[in-house]
Protein backbone atom coordinates (compact mmCIF):
# COMPACT_ATOMS: atom_id res chain seq x y z
CA UNK A 1 0.00 0.00 0.00
CA UNK A 2 0.85 3.85 -0.96
CA UNK A 3 -0.09 6.23 1.93
CA UNK A 4 0.00 9.89 1.70
CA UNK A 5 0.82 9.94 5.12
CA UNK A 6 3.64 7.95 5.41
CA UNK A 7 5.22 11.03 4.19
CA UNK A 8 3.02 14.12 5.34
CA UNK A 9 -0.04 15.05 7.65
CA UNK A 10 -3.20 16.65 6.68
CA UNK A 11 -3.80 19.92 8.18
CA UNK A 12 -7.17 21.68 8.06
CA UNK A 13 -7.31 25.38 9.68
CA UNK A 14 -11.27 26.11 9.91
CA UNK A 15 -12.60 29.80 9.49
CA UNK A 16 -13.05 29.56 13.14
CA UNK A 17 -9.53 28.85 14.14
CA UNK A 18 -9.95 25.48 15.28
CA UNK A 19 -7.58 22.79 13.75
CA UNK A 20 -7.95 19.52 12.81
CA UNK A 21 -4.76 17.33 12.39
CA UNK A 22 -4.75 13.95 10.74
CA UNK A 23 -1.50 11.79 11.20
CA UNK A 24 -0.78 8.49 9.50
CA UNK A 25 -1.31 7.20 13.39
CA UNK A 26 -4.48 9.18 14.73
CA UNK A 27 -6.23 12.38 14.53
CA UNK A 28 -5.96 15.60 16.66
CA UNK A 29 -8.42 18.24 16.73
CA UNK A 30 -8.20 21.94 18.46
CA UNK A 31 -11.45 23.31 18.94
CA UNK A 32 -11.03 27.60 19.04
CA UNK A 33 -13.96 27.60 21.21
CA UNK A 34 -14.60 25.22 23.54
CA UNK A 35 -11.51 23.30 24.78
CA UNK A 36 -13.92 20.52 26.13
CA UNK A 37 -14.43 19.63 22.19
CA UNK A 38 -10.86 19.02 21.81
CA UNK A 39 -8.99 15.48 21.42
CA UNK A 40 -5.57 13.77 20.51
CA UNK A 41 -6.70 10.13 19.29
CA UNK A 42 -4.31 7.41 18.56
CA UNK A 43 -5.19 5.49 15.96
CA UNK A 44 -4.09 2.09 17.93
CA UNK A 45 -6.61 2.99 20.83
CA UNK A 46 -9.49 2.77 18.55
CA UNK A 47 -11.86 -0.42 17.55
CA UNK A 48 -14.33 0.96 14.67
CA UNK A 49 -14.54 4.63 13.67
CA UNK A 50 -18.61 5.18 12.93
CA UNK A 51 -19.49 7.47 10.65
CA UNK A 52 -23.52 9.07 10.72
CA UNK A 53 -24.93 10.70 7.97
CA UNK A 54 -21.61 10.25 5.97
CA UNK A 55 -23.70 8.73 2.95
CA UNK A 56 -26.93 10.74 3.24
CA UNK A 57 -25.78 13.94 3.34
CA UNK A 58 -23.48 16.35 2.54
CA UNK A 59 -21.81 18.12 4.61
CA UNK A 60 -21.88 17.56 8.66
CA UNK A 61 -21.10 13.89 9.07
CA UNK A 62 -21.11 12.63 13.22
CA UNK A 63 -17.65 10.68 13.27
CA UNK A 64 -17.84 8.13 16.35
CA UNK A 65 -14.54 6.64 17.52
CA UNK A 66 -15.23 3.60 19.37
CA UNK A 67 -12.37 2.97 21.98
CA UNK A 68 -10.89 -0.23 22.89
CA UNK A 69 -11.00 -0.10 26.43
CA UNK A 70 -14.95 0.69 26.35
CA UNK A 71 -14.30 4.05 27.61
CA UNK A 72 -16.78 7.41 26.47
CA UNK A 73 -16.56 7.14 22.33
CA UNK A 74 -15.13 10.49 20.74
CA UNK A 75 -17.47 12.47 18.64
CA UNK A 76 -16.56 14.71 16.28
CA UNK A 77 -18.52 16.75 13.95
CA UNK A 78 -16.57 16.94 10.35
CA UNK A 79 -16.68 18.92 6.88
CA UNK A 80 -19.08 21.11 8.30
CA UNK A 81 -18.05 23.77 5.53
CA UNK A 82 -18.63 23.16 2.01
CA UNK A 83 -16.03 23.16 -0.17
CA UNK A 84 -17.05 20.78 -3.25
CA UNK A 85 -20.76 21.00 -4.41
CA UNK A 86 -20.62 16.87 -5.30
CA UNK A 87 -18.87 15.18 -2.58
CA UNK A 88 -17.83 17.41 0.49
CA UNK A 89 -15.87 15.01 2.07
CA UNK A 90 -12.10 15.85 2.53
CA UNK A 91 -11.92 15.77 6.21
CA UNK A 92 -13.35 12.50 6.39
CA UNK A 93 -11.85 10.80 4.32
CA UNK A 94 -8.74 12.24 5.10
CA UNK A 95 -9.37 10.19 8.86
CA UNK A 96 -10.94 7.19 7.52
CA UNK A 97 -8.40 6.61 4.69
CA UNK A 98 -5.60 7.31 7.59
CA UNK A 99 -7.43 5.35 9.93
CA UNK A 100 -7.26 2.27 7.20
CA UNK A 101 -4.26 2.78 6.21
CA UNK A 102 -2.81 1.95 10.16
CA UNK A 103 -4.88 -1.10 10.46
CA UNK A 104 -4.33 -2.75 6.78
CA UNK A 105 -0.47 -1.82 7.33
CA UNK A 106 1.62 -1.33 4.51
CA UNK A 107 2.10 -4.76 3.48
CA UNK A 108 -1.05 -4.62 1.77
CA UNK A 109 -2.49 -6.11 -0.36
CA UNK A 110 -0.08 -8.71 0.00
CA UNK A 111 -1.12 -9.66 3.05
CA UNK A 112 -4.92 -10.95 2.40
CA UNK A 113 -3.29 -14.34 4.35
CA UNK A 114 -2.12 -13.08 7.41
CA UNK A 115 -4.08 -10.43 8.21
CA UNK A 116 -5.65 -10.35 11.98
CA UNK A 117 -7.51 -7.62 12.65
CA UNK A 118 -11.49 -6.61 13.91
CA UNK A 119 -13.54 -4.97 10.75
CA UNK A 120 -16.30 -4.16 12.13
CA UNK A 121 -19.72 -4.89 13.83
CA UNK A 122 -22.87 -5.41 13.26
CA UNK A 123 -26.30 -6.72 14.67
CA UNK A 124 -26.53 -9.72 13.42
CA UNK A 125 -22.82 -10.89 13.49
CA UNK A 126 -21.58 -8.54 16.47
CA UNK A 127 -17.93 -8.28 16.46
CA UNK A 128 -16.78 -9.40 12.52
CA UNK A 129 -12.69 -9.89 12.29
CA UNK A 130 -10.33 -11.49 9.44
CA UNK A 131 -7.80 -14.10 10.65
CA UNK A 132 -5.73 -16.48 8.69
CA UNK A 133 -7.76 -15.93 5.71
CA UNK A 134 -11.39 -16.12 7.36
CA UNK A 135 -13.63 -13.64 7.45
CA UNK A 136 -16.21 -14.67 10.65
CA UNK A 137 -19.23 -13.29 12.76
CA UNK A 138 -21.38 -14.86 15.29
CA UNK A 139 -23.81 -16.15 13.09
CA UNK A 140 -21.43 -16.77 10.19
CA UNK A 141 -17.97 -17.41 8.63
CA UNK A 142 -16.41 -17.52 4.83
CA UNK A 143 -12.81 -18.32 3.91
CA UNK A 144 -11.73 -16.06 1.36
CA UNK A 145 -10.73 -17.91 -0.90
CA UNK A 146 -14.24 -19.30 -1.49
CA UNK A 147 -15.90 -15.68 -2.18
CA UNK A 148 -17.04 -15.74 -5.81
CA UNK A 149 -19.01 -12.48 -5.90
CA UNK A 150 -19.75 -9.46 -4.33
CA UNK A 151 -22.80 -7.24 -3.95
CA UNK A 152 -22.54 -3.29 -2.62
CA UNK A 153 -26.16 -2.75 -1.01
CA UNK A 154 -26.98 1.19 0.59
CA UNK A 155 -30.23 3.19 1.24
CA UNK A 156 -27.63 6.05 2.36
CA UNK A 157 -28.15 5.20 5.47
CA UNK A 158 -27.35 1.41 6.22
CA UNK A 159 -24.63 0.31 3.83
CA UNK A 160 -23.65 -3.51 3.64
CA UNK A 161 -21.34 -6.00 1.43
CA UNK A 162 -23.21 -9.04 0.29
CA UNK A 163 -20.86 -12.11 -0.31
CA UNK A 164 -21.37 -14.81 -2.23
CA UNK A 165 -19.32 -18.66 -2.71
CA UNK A 166 -21.49 -18.62 -6.04
CA UNK A 167 -20.00 -16.18 -9.03
CA UNK A 168 -23.66 -16.80 -10.59
CA UNK A 169 -27.42 -15.08 -9.00
CA UNK A 170 -29.63 -17.17 -7.63
CA UNK A 171 -33.60 -16.99 -7.52
CA UNK A 172 -33.57 -15.62 -3.60
CA UNK A 173 -29.76 -14.16 -4.52
CA UNK A 174 -29.24 -14.23 -0.55
CA UNK A 175 -25.57 -13.80 0.44
CA UNK A 176 -23.84 -16.20 2.33
CA UNK A 177 -22.71 -13.59 4.32
CA UNK A 178 -23.58 -9.81 4.94
CA UNK A 179 -20.64 -6.96 6.60
CA UNK A 180 -20.78 -3.30 6.68
CA UNK A 181 -19.32 -1.39 4.43
CA UNK A 182 -16.76 0.79 5.84
CA UNK A 183 -13.04 2.14 4.91
CA UNK A 184 -11.41 -1.38 5.93
CA UNK A 185 -13.89 -3.86 4.90
CA UNK A 186 -14.42 -2.02 1.52
CA UNK A 187 -10.82 -2.41 0.13
CA UNK A 188 -9.97 -5.73 1.53
CA UNK A 189 -12.89 -7.35 -0.17
CA UNK A 190 -12.29 -5.23 -3.37
CA UNK A 191 -8.72 -6.93 -2.92
CA UNK A 192 -10.19 -10.20 -2.34
CA UNK A 193 -12.51 -10.87 -4.64
CA UNK A 194 -10.35 -9.23 -7.54
CA UNK A 195 -7.19 -11.42 -6.29
CA UNK A 196 -9.94 -14.60 -6.57
CA UNK A 197 -11.83 -13.62 -10.14
CA UNK A 198 -10.88 -11.00 -11.37
CA UNK A 199 -13.86 -8.97 -10.81
CA UNK A 200 -14.28 -6.50 -8.22
CA UNK A 201 -17.17 -5.08 -6.30
CA UNK A 202 -20.40 -4.74 -8.10
CA UNK A 203 -21.34 -1.12 -7.30
CA UNK A 204 -24.01 -1.23 -9.81
CA UNK A 205 -27.00 -1.05 -7.23
CA UNK A 206 -28.33 2.28 -6.85
CA UNK A 207 -29.81 3.30 -3.42
CA UNK A 208 -33.62 3.38 -4.07
CA UNK A 209 -33.63 7.38 -4.18
CA UNK A 210 -31.48 9.80 -5.97
CA UNK A 211 -28.44 7.34 -6.53
CA UNK A 212 -28.66 5.11 -9.84
CA UNK A 213 -25.61 3.32 -8.72
CA UNK A 214 -23.44 2.81 -5.64
CA UNK A 215 -20.30 4.66 -6.74
CA UNK A 216 -20.94 7.07 -4.22
CA UNK A 217 -19.74 4.45 -1.46
CA UNK A 218 -16.37 4.00 -3.34
CA UNK A 219 -16.02 7.75 -3.66
CA UNK A 220 -16.10 8.05 0.02
CA UNK A 221 -14.38 5.37 1.75
CA UNK A 222 -12.06 4.51 -1.05
CA UNK A 223 -8.63 5.20 -2.52
CA UNK A 224 -6.80 3.73 -5.27
CA UNK A 225 -3.29 3.45 -3.99
CA UNK A 226 -4.23 0.88 -1.47
CA UNK A 227 -4.10 -1.67 -4.39
CA UNK A 228 -0.19 -0.85 -4.73
CA UNK A 229 2.91 -2.12 -3.09
CA UNK A 230 4.81 0.47 -0.64
CA UNK A 231 7.10 2.18 -3.44
CA UNK A 232 4.21 2.17 -6.16
CA UNK A 233 4.79 -0.90 -8.24
CA UNK A 234 2.20 -3.99 -8.35
CA UNK A 235 3.60 -7.45 -8.19
CA UNK A 236 0.43 -9.18 -9.67
CA UNK A 237 -2.18 -8.46 -12.23
CA UNK A 238 -5.40 -8.29 -9.94
CA UNK A 239 -3.65 -5.47 -8.29
CA UNK A 240 -4.12 -3.44 -11.62
CA UNK A 241 -7.62 -4.02 -12.14
CA UNK A 242 -7.99 -3.20 -8.92
CA UNK A 243 -6.53 0.01 -8.71
CA UNK A 244 -8.39 0.73 -12.51
CA UNK A 245 -11.79 0.74 -10.98
CA UNK A 246 -11.04 2.72 -8.13
CA UNK A 247 -9.25 5.54 -10.14
CA UNK A 248 -12.09 5.50 -12.35
CA UNK A 249 -14.04 7.96 -9.61
CA UNK A 250 -11.47 10.42 -9.62
CA UNK A 251 -11.94 10.48 -5.90
CA UNK A 252 -8.21 9.35 -4.30
CA UNK A 253 -7.29 11.73 -1.46
CA UNK A 254 -4.53 13.05 -3.32
CA UNK A 255 -7.13 14.17 -5.92
CA UNK A 256 -9.25 15.61 -3.81
CA UNK A 257 -6.67 17.63 -1.62
CA UNK A 258 -5.04 18.71 -4.63
CA UNK A 259 -1.84 17.15 -3.01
Amino acid sequence: MKSIFDKQHMKFTRKNGSILIVKKDGVSYEDAKNNNKSFDISFDEISYIIPISYCNSNSNYILRFEKKDKSTPVEFTSDTTIINDCHNILETKSILIAHAAYKLTKDFPNNLDTLDIDLARSLKEKAIRISNGVISGAKHSINIDEIRRVQCVSNGTISNLGIYKSEKKTFWNIPDMKIPCNEITLPLIEAIVTRNTGNGIDFSRGNGFDQSNSGFIAIRYMDSDFFVNEDGTVDNEWQKLARGRIMFYNHDLKDISNI
